[in-house]
């Protein structure tokens, strides 16, 4: 398969989701909700911060980033950095 520039993947996906998972549960801390508190705007969040589950791209732009007061590309970019740092 012919690299165009791509990185490649630097962690698997049970990684990627822990590592998302604790990213949403900082952002939820800082902005002093509870999970109940977030849950009320997004669902049952509780599962994604653990890990167990995968969002998907739509819920964490379009559902989860206003719930926190973010824009998506706020909740995008502190979140690659955020990644960056692991």
């Amino acid at each position: 398969m012919e690299n165009l520039g791509i990185s490649t993947c630097t962690m698997d996906k049970q990684s990627f989701n822990n590592l998302l998972g604790g990213f949403i549960r900082r952002k939820r801390e800082e902005k002093k909700l509870t999970q109940s508190q977030l849950a009320s705007r997004v669902g049952n969040n509780s599962a994604i911060e653990r890990g167990k589950v995968s969002p998907t791209m739509f819920w964490c732009s379009e559902i989860l980033a206003p719930a926190l007061h973010m824009t998506s590309a706020e909740f995008f970019t502190e979140f690659d950095k955020h990644r960056q740092n692991y």
